[in-house]
Formats: C-alpha cells, structure tokens, sequence
C-alpha cells in the first residue's frame, strides 16, 4: 500500500509539473469587492448577465455577483476572487455567486471551492443542500433530482438540508458526504482516499497546483496511518458520468463512485 502511495504522490508532482508547464496562470486583483475575474477558459464558457444575452467567457473577464457562468461539454473555467478564493467549473457546470461574496451557487454539474486562510467563510448552496466552512477546500457535484455530493480536501466544513436546515453533519478533510433528493436525514460521511482523489480528479489535475495542495497531501499521507482495517472509498466518479447511474443503484443498493 505505501509503494502504490509514493507511486501516487509522485504522479501528483508530474501532474503539477505538466500544469504549470502548459496551461497559463493568470493572477488577476477584481475591480471591486464583490466581484471576481476569470483566470483560466478552456473550450466553451459562457457568461449570463441578468437582462442580456450569453456571451462566451474571456481570461480577465470581470464577474459580478449574479451573473452566471456555465460551461459546455469538455469544458473547465477558474475564477479567481480578491482574497485569492478560487472556484473551479468543470464541464456541463452552471454556477454563481451572491452579492454577500460567501454565497457560491450550484445550479448544475460539479465544482471545487478554495477558501484560503483569514477570509471569509463560505458555501455552495444547492436545492438540496449546502455545504459552509471557513478556509477549507471542498468539492460538489449537484443534479436537479439526482444526489448531491459535498467532499472536503482540507479543513473543515459543515452540511446542511435546504428545507431541514437544523439537519446537519460535521465534515473534516477527506470525507464525503451524499444526500439523495427529499432527505430529511444526512447519511453518516464515509472517508475517501484523497490520494486516489488528487490524482485522478480533473479538477485539481488539469488546473495549475492549488495553493494549499500541500495541506492536502499532507492529509492524504496521514491516511496511510490509519488501521488497515480502515475502508477508503474511491471518489474518482465525482463527476457528471455517474450521475445516472448512482440514481439508479440508489433504488437496490448504497449509491458508489465508480467511473
């Protein structure tokens, strides 16, 4: 198991090599406080202003709260806030944020959040429910009527129910959690292999090096200390491939990640 470990935090430092070696990093202050600028676009993103017509998303652009940004199929974007919080898209992703800067809304598909330290606290709302925390990192992936999936990479975060908001459960860096539509309780969260996650995910390995990676490396190799009866599950189908599929396993058995 350690030799399968190295093998993947080595993978880690090629992926963070090839990122920086090829994809440009663009580190942009906002015009203002409330707003955020893009900082990467790959392929088709596109911004929806309130009042005006969906116009294709450009490095640098400015981002004000409200408007929308959704990516198409085979797409990603980054946006990059003043504090230097980061919120990345993946493909088939719409998102927004609200006018108190904390409110980072998931309308569709999956995202990953960075809070860094002595910043506001934050949380990406769904329908469902919504996940907050102060200088974590966290991943989710939302469907309208299928599972939403909050995951932590570090620090801590707390899930709560849209219509049951006094349902909650604690989160710590390398755990999951997945709430089916119409719940009323939040399920235990299960530990994940976050060594599997960064390596794997494409929305940590196709980005440039987050700045906390090494925090969550760093987790990722305390795990390797934990009784070997532990039971790590594997996130790699954090993504909108195996969202039907889970909904469907939902009616039989406990819902998975596979790809």
């Amino acid at each position: 198991m350690k030799k399968r470990f190295r093998r993947r935090i080595a993978l880690v430092g090629i992926l963070v090599a090839f990122a920086v070696s090829v994809v440009p990093v663009t580190f942009t202050v906002a015009a203002g406080t409330k707003e955020a600028r893009v900082s990467q676009v790959v392929h088709n993103v596109q911004v929806l202003a309130p009042n005006a017509a969906p116009r294709a998303a450009s490095v640098n652009d400015n981002i004000r709260p409200g408007t929308a940004v959704r990516t198409g199929s085979d797409s990603h974007a980054e946006l990059t806030f003043t504090n230097r919080t980061l919120t990345r898209l993946d493909a088939s992703t719409a998102f927004s944020f609200g006018e108190s800067r904390r409110d980072f809304d998931l309308a569709n598909g999956s995202i990953l959040l960075y809070v860094p330290r002595s910043s506001w606290s934050a949380r990406i709302n769904t329908a469902v429910a919504t996940v907050a925390g102060t200088s974590f990192t966290a991943m989710a992936e939302y469907h309208p009527k299928s599972w939403v999936k909050f995951i932590i990479l570090e620090g801590h975060g707390s899930v709560s129910l849209k219509h049951h908001p006094e349902e909650t459960r604690r989160l710590r860096a390398g755990q999951m959690v997945m709430v089916r539509p119409g719940a009323t309780k939040i399920p235990e969260p299960q530990d994940i292999d976050l060594s599997k996650l960064i390596t794997t995910s494409l929305l940590v390995a196709r980005f440039p090096p987050l700045p906390n990676l090494n925090l969550i490396v760093r987790q990722a190799e305390n795990q390797q200390n934990l009784p070997p009866s532990s039971h790590l599950i594997d996130p790699t189908g954090l993504n909108t491939r195996d969202q039907r599929a889970a909904t469907e396993r939902e009616r039989t058995t406990k819902p998975g990640f596979n790809r």
